[in-house]
């Protein structure tokens, strides 16, 4: 028994040791791992870009004043980026985003845009939205400010080519605009949500007595008797009493004259009875 006790023992240390030589070598395998998944597209002075598939850089690349001219960058994330005068030309940023990035003095002269989107990247507003002064939708005004190098080539809305200006109808349209290089056939877009809201309308005057829809209309009589007031209510009621108490008073007064009148008739008749048996003795 002792000796099999030993030989677990023994077995379980080895097993150990063999486990605390392995974890460090995996630690170090999935650090290498973490490391690979994030190594950015373009890393220089400062100036940290990630791929698309890896999300931005956290709180955006700085690159304002940067030279990435010619610099290989599709599909990079620019979401959020400064790229104040930096310089853009001839670069590669097709298939890339940027979101919310400030593009003042950037210079894209040349450079392959094509599938980039710049919604929301200050060239155009990302959102607008317009009151209707009528329910036949309201006019809306878009300009756009690209940066150095790229030019709008045209808007449209599910394919349908639209200018700044034209009326919309109520609702929310999106809007495709198109923006190009010095390349040709080669575009950028960016999208701008438009929502029309519908004009203000005040509801109708309520009637203060009015008969529901399907009831029948009220008699002359019923409208007569709720205009009353309480007081000729009550006045009117006390009359009916009065003439009513009148009627039995009169009633009672009729029957006690005619009882009289009966009793009265009974007593001559046994009187002239009497008389007349006197004188037949």
């Amino acid at each position: 028994m002792d000796i099999v006790r030993a030989t677990l023992t023994k077995s379980a240390l080895t097993l150990a040791i063999g486990l605390g030589a392995l974890l460090p070598v995996a630690l170090a395998s999935s650090a290498d791992a973490s490391v690979l998944a994030v190594t950015p597209v373009y890393s220089s002075g400062g100036c940290v870009i990630n791929h698309s598939a890896d999300g931005p850089v956290a709180g955006g690349s700085q690159c304002a004043n940067v030279d990435l001219s010619g610099v290989h960058l599709a599909q990079s994330d620019f979401d959020g980026a400064n790229l104040t005068n930096a310089d853009l030309s001839a670069a590669d940023v097709q298939a890339s985003t940027f979101a919310n990035a400030t593009l003042t003095g950037a210079d894209f002269t040349g450079a392959r845009v094509v599938g980039a989107d710049f919604t929301g990247a200050g060239i155009l507003p990302a959102t607008l939205e317009v009151s209707a002064a009528t329910a036949d939708g309201a006019p809306v005004n878009f300009t756009a400010t690209p940066p150095k190098g790229l030019t709008m080539t045209g808007c449209s809305i599910a394919g349908e080519p639209v200018d700044s200006g034209a009326v919309f109808p109520l609702g929310q349209s999106g809007v495709v605009c198109s923006f190009a290089s010095s390349r040709p056939n080669e575009v950028a877009t960016a999208l701008v949500m438009v929502t029309v809201s519908s004009p203000q309308t005040s509801a109708p005057p309520v009637p203060v007595f009015s008969a529901e829809p399907g009831s029948a209309a009220p008699s002359a009589t019923a409208s007569a008797a709720e205009g009353l007031s309480p007081a000729t209510a009550t006045l009117l009621v006390g009359g009916a009493g009065v003439i009513v108490l009148l009627g039995v008073v009169g009633l009672i007064i009729r029957g006690a004259r005619g009882s009289r009148g009966a009793g009265g008739g009974g007593s001559g008749g046994s009187t002239g009875g009497s008389g007349r048996g006197r004188s037949r003795h």
